[in-house]
């Protein structure tokens, strides 16, 4: 007698559809619970990045590119992006403004790497928290979340990359220009995305917005491309 035979006999039939199985819940404190915020292809960061640098207009860049699938992989490594493209650009530009001073010794300024931190970082990540707080007090019926608003700021900030290489250039009215196209192209993607969200009365939020942009792109301009006159000890 063949036993396997036998035994297959005894076993349930097997069934022609698959069981799914649910999906595990993690914990918030665990890694695993923030995979899911990471979870984007290198061609959808690139197609948000393109989507934030070069808006269409009449698009809704949220609807369009974030909302299906918020994540923090693409704000964090743009803002890490910045924090050095920032840094490193400011220092090349000191050093600009002071080589033809044979008299002036030159140091690398190893702070700026930590300021641009620290003014990015809560830009980016701890301002939209605060703006989605105070919109969804005054205005109850405000449907996005705070991740959204995330995603929204660090995609926009992508713009100042470019921009504070060029900073790099000592033209004064050159440098400007540079502010100005930086906070109307990020700010429009921000504006524009957030703005069916906010009621009837949408004004003063835009009008808070768009001033909170200008002070990000003016601050960063004359504090890290700006250097003081030289004095010489």
């Amino acid at each position: 007698m063949d036993f396997r035979t036998l035994e297959n006999e005894n076993l349930p039939p097997l069934s022609s559809t698959p069981t799914e199985v649910p999906l595990p819940k993690y914990p918030i404190w665990t890694v695993e619970y923030f995979q899911k915020y990471f979870d984007v292809t290198s061609e959808d960061v690139l197609e948000r990045i393109k989507g934030a640098l070069i808006p269409t207009y009449g698009v809704n860049y949220l609807q369009r590119y974030i909302r299906a699938k918020p994540d923090v992989y693409g704000p964090f490594w743009i803002c890490l992006t910045l924090v050095f493209s920032i840094a490193i650009s400011g220092n090349v530009a000191n050093y600009i403004q002071v080589a033809a001073d044979h008299d002036y010794h030159w140091k690398y300024n190893f702070h700026a790497v930590s300021s641009a931190a620290t003014a990015i970082f809560l830009y980016a990540w701890l301002l939209p928290l605060m703006l989605w707080a105070f919109v969804k007090y005054k205005e109850p019926q405000f449907n996005l979340s705070y991740l959204e608003l995330l995603c929204l700021y660090g995609y926009s900030l992508s713009i100042f990359v470019p921009i504070s290489i060029l900073w790099v250039i000592q033209i004064n009215w050159l440098q400007w220009l540079l502010v100005a196209a930086g906070t109307l192209v990020s700010g429009y993607v921000i504006v524009f995305s957030i703005m069916p969200s906010l009621g009837q009365k949408p004004f003063a939020f835009i009008f808070l917005i768009t001033i909170l942009h200008l002070f990000m792109g003016t601050g960063f301009m004359l504090y890290f491309f700006h250097v003081p006159p030289i004095q010489k000890s």
